[in-house]
């Protein structure tokens, strides 16, 4: 019997104990073949926003994985800034933590998963999350911000 998964919707035996096995999943992919690894981050981004409860817990975490994706979309995915956001992490951080969208954008994890060769892979990663950066729209300005202070 499929159900689906209540954080994200993935329709997946077991919910989301099963939606938690397909991640498991995603990430043996990029150890099986290196080649899948420059679309990690994206992917672990995407599905900790669309998993909120279990990888956004605190501002630190969702400031992590939100201002991934807004390094992605909006910086090209450039490794300095992706530091940059991350050494801004490091220790204490005076962080307010915003209330989060309850939709979580219209693609989950099964798009990427199941691509059938790298190419498709990484567009679908790509695709995947850009829907849940867009289901984040309100806290866009919020990830923005972080993220200049961070460059600075």
């Amino acid at each position: 019997m499929e159900s689906r998964c209540p954080s994200c919707g993935t329709q997946v035996n077991g919910g989301g104990k099963s939606c938690q096995g397909l991640f498991e999943e995603l990430g043996a992919r990029t150890y099986r073949n290196i080649a899948y690894g420059r679309f990690h981050r994206m992917a672990v981004d995407a599905y900790s926003l669309q998993h909120p409860d279990a990888y956004c817990a605190s501002a630190k975490s969702l400031m992590a994985h939100l201002g991934g994706l807004c390094c992605a979309f909006d910086y090209g995915n450039a490794p300095a800034i992706h530091s940059a956001l991350l050494r801004s992490l490091n220790g204490t951080v005076a962080l307010e933590k915003p209330e989060l969208p309850s939709a979580r954008g219209a693609l989950t994890i099964a798009h990427a998963l199941f691509a059938p060769n790298l190419e498709s892979y990484g567009e679908r990663v790509e695709e995947w999350a850009r829907a849940a950066w867009d289901a984040y729209v309100e806290l866009h300005p919020y990830a923005r911000a972080w993220l200049e202070k961070s460059i600075r």
